[in-house]
């Protein structure tokens, strides 16, 4: 958003220097991109009258001008065919630098030095728009109106003695896009309070009503919209003043009715429309929604899809206008227009926002209505633009305006309290003070206690509404550097530290484990949630099929996730995600509303290589067994021992070598390799290994508490056990530790085994066993009934047959 100086002081009154300006704003919240000086491009450059002019004596192409520029008279030759006597003229002194250089292929600025031309002296240049950087005429050069006087500069004469600022705008401030919003920021700095224009208007008795009707047919995407008429108006170039207004901002000026609705829009922050009343067909104007797609053609010269449920602006037989977003070609103004209608509305920014995105465009219109303009300044924008039109392109202003405003919006009541000002910003402001500031920012103020003011917030803030709202306005007009920075923080040792939830713990763990976390879209379409084999839950209005279930499952969406990775080249991928999962069962636990169930997981996902490329080892791919032993290094974090792998058979669409997890003896989730025809519907090539857990299963309580280093030594021994194939490790080691008691510390798998000597569907697994006791040394015989029990056991439970023993 750019402003200018000279414009933001028809509203307040100040005289701080532009740097000090910026900065002073820059702690009230709006951040400056740039501060242009726009005389600063024309220093050095004025305006001569051309006084004689006389053939040069040794060039036929060259004229020796005498040139007046106020208290001087510069010699001066010029190579231009046009320059005559009596012209007002652009003058470059010697040491001036020239903004272009029409020799130069790429037009780069070069200082004027005094030179002898073909024995002449030349004392300076007179310039094309060209060399000014104001044209792309460099035949001849710019000769000014007679309004310049001679020795005036440049600058002042072009209306360029001025500052711009160019300020971004943050989205929860609409107000700000427009000069009198920000010279009330202005106004608060220096501590007055920002004036509108005075508008008067002279109507002629004819009343509007009687050439003009207007019927607004959606209510809910306009809640307001108003409308004047002046008849007789002279379409035609703006004056200097609008034109210069309107360029040093950055918009190219059109003509002046067009120009009065841009500047009040910039004026006012309200956007406007214009209508020729001629083409507006049965002298009436219509407000509703599409019911059918359409192509129309708006005043870009673009002709665009409009889906259905676009709001427009209609006449009695057509669209005129894309409803705060873009007017029509068929009823703009031109140079034969007449008569003129002057719309102004307030629009529903969710439907504009709407509008916008779908046509893929943002106009000056549509970026003020989205973020919420004024409603109750749709009055004061018309007046304005009418008293303005009135003024640059004449006509009769028709008596009365059509304001169609059924439900008024009105200002909102938000209170605060002195005391929990005082208590967020570390202040202690008196309850004047806070007063004095919330009046500043135009708020009506009162005292509806002793602590507690009721602030009455105008429309056009439409970011004030809660308390904290309001408190940050005070640190804001308090000023941030105000505010102390001397904190006390208290210790209470007589309170427990607060836990931290399990997905916090969770997210800790797994981003040290160098995941990275992935947040998806908990809608889906039929074929993602299809992959769990539940029945899902279906949402009433979808936006589009992709978002019409709620999704079963998190690994759909990683999977999204992955193939959006590899398409961008990224191979190697760890990820998970913490989020809700949604099913029908009328018997599941955690119903929302009546056979609608919720549960909160967590969902682990690797591909890709084992370790980053390296010259000393060889490339691997991840494969089940890394992701067994992701998964079994976060039980045993976070369920300990409660906890064991289930091989079973599975028939959803999702994994094979599916792995069921139990905790506390219950079913919590699965780990398993994607299946191919899965990962080749999400155009995934290469083999992708998941875990999924309810998030219910993982929250146990984790007290600490200190244990020391074992005193006395551990015993290690091994056993090799022949037991029959489909007898599972897990089987073993759950019978080897129910009969190892309080003296097996650890075992672990270190050989599996399949092959000759073993029989026909038979295989060996050995086994480490750690014996220890933190009371005192183990004699032998205690190893050694603790080792025959655990014989004894696995023969009993699990078949097995003591291969080898040490």
């Amino acid at each position: 958003m750019k402003v200018l100086q000279s414009w933001l002081r028809k509203y307040v009154a100040f005289k701080v220097p532009p740097g000090e300006l910026a900065e002073r704003l820059t702690m009230l919240g709006l951040e400056f991109e740039k501060i242009e000086d726009l005389a600063e491009k024309y220093r050095g450059f004025v305006v001569g009258k051309v006084v004689e002019c006389a053939r040069h004596p040794n060039a036929h192409r060259l004229t020796v001008c005498k040139v007046n520029v106020g208290r001087e008279t510069l010699q001066i030759v010029c190579g231009a065919p046009n320059v005559s006597e009596g012209q007002k003229v652009v003058v470059g002194r010697v040491g001036t630098t020239v903004p272009r250089d029409q020799h130069d292929p790429d037009g780069k600025p070069f200082v004027l030095a005094q030179v002898s031309i073909r024995g002449v002296d030349s004392f300076g240049m007179i310039c094309s728009e060209y060399e000014l950087d104001l044209g792309k005429d460099a035949e001849g050069i710019l000769v000014l109106d007679e309004t310049a006087r001679a020795g005036q500069t440049l600058a002042e004469h072009l209306g360029l003695n001025d500052v711009v600022y160019d300020i971004e705008i943050t989205p929860n401030r609409p107000d700000w896009l427009s000069h009198i919003g920000i010279a009330r920021e202005i106004g608060v700095l220096v501590g007055r309070t920002a004036r509108l224009p005075r508008v008067r208007l002279k109507e002629s008795a004819t009343p509007i009503r009687r050439h003009l009707k207007i019927r607004v047919e959606d209510r809910v995407n306009c809640p307001r919209f108003a409308a004047r008429m002046i008849r007789g108006v002279k379409v035609g170039p703006s004056p200097g003043w609008l034109q210069n207004a309107l360029r040093n901002v950055g918009l190219r000026p059109i003509n002046n009715i067009v120009d009065v609705t841009n500047y009040v829009m910039l004026e006012c922050g309200h956007p406007m429309h214009a209508f020729d009343y001629a083409l507006l067909e049965g002298k009436s104007i219509v407000v509703r929604q599409l019911a059918v797609p359409m192509r129309f053609s708006t005043l870009d010269g673009k002709e665009r899809e409009l889906p259905v449920g676009t709001v427009m602006v209609c006449d009695a037989t057509k669209e005129v206008s894309v409803a705060g977003v873009m007017g029509g070609a068929n009823s703009e103004i031109n140079d034969a227009t007449v008569d003129v209608v002057l719309e102004a509305a307030y629009w529903n920014p969710v439907s504009i926002r709407r509008t916008a995105r779908s046509l893929s465009i943002s106009t000056d219109a549509s970026q003020r209505f989205e973020r919420g303009a004024d409603p109750n300044g749709v009055l004061y924008a018309l007046d304005r633009a009418a008293q303005l039109v009135l003024e640059v392109a004449g006509g009769e202003l028709l008596r009365g305006k059509i304001d169609i405003y059924p439900r008024r919006i009105r200002p909102r009541t938000v209170g605060v309290r002195v005391s929990r000002v005082n208590a967020l910003l570390g202040t202690s402001l008196t309850k004047q003070e806070i007063v004095r500031y919330l009046r500043l920012l135009d708020l009506t103020v009162t005292s509806a206690g002793k602590d507690l003011l009721r602030c009455t917030v105008p429309t056009y803030r439409v970011d004030l509404e809660r308390e904290i709202d309001l408190t940050e306005e005070v640190a804001r007009v308090h000023g941030y550097d105000n505010i102390g920075g001397t904190l006390t923080a208290l210790v209470d040792f007589s309170r427990t530290t607060p836990a931290i939830s399990v997905s916090d713990r969770l997210r800790s763990y797994l981003v040290g484990c160098g995941y990275y976390e992935a947040i998806t879209n908990s809608m889906q379409d039929a074929r993602r949630v299809s992959l769990y084999g539940v029945k899902p839950v279906p949402i009433r209005n979808p936006q589009n099929e992709e978002m019409a279930f709620l999704r079963t499952g998190l690994v759909p969406g990683l999977l999204d996730v992955v193939a959006r990775n590899r398409s961008f080249g990224n191979s190697t991928l760890r990820f998970f995600e913490i989020g809700h999962v949604f099913k029908q069962d009328p018997q599941a636990p955690g119903r929302l509303v009546g056979d609608y169930a919720e549960e909160e997981r967590l969902s682990m996902l690797l591909t890709g290589l084992e370790r980053p490329l390296a010259w000393d080892a060889p490339a691997r791919s991840v494969d089940f067994f890394d992701m067994k032993g992701e998964a079994e290094a976060l039980l045993s974090k976070f369920a300990l021992d409660k906890w064991r792998l289930i091989s079973y058979s599975t028939s959803d669409g999702l994994t094979e070598k599916t792995v069921a997890i139990e905790i506390h003896g219950g079913y919590a989730g699965y780990l398993g390799q994607v299946k191919k025809e899965v990962l080749a519907s999400f155009g995934i090539d290469q083999e992708v290994f998941v875990v999924e857990l309810a998030l219910s299963a993982l929250d146990v309580p984790h007290g600490k508490k200190y244990e020391p280093l074992p005193r006395f030594p551990r015993v290690r021994r091994d056993l090799a056990f022949i037991v029959d194939a489909a007898v599972s490790n897990g089987d073993v080691i759950a019978a080897i530790l129910k009969s190892g008691g309080e003296l097996l510390h650890s075992v672990d798998l270190f050989d599996l085994y399949e092959g000759e000597g073993l029989g026909a569907g038979k295989k060996s697994l050995a086994y480490a066993l750690t014996l220890m006791s933190r009371e005192r040394t183990l004699t032998d015989g205690e190893i050694e009934s603790t080792v025959r029990g655990i014989v004894r056991a696995v023969e009993r439970e699990c078949g097995g047959v003591l291969r080898s023993g040490q």
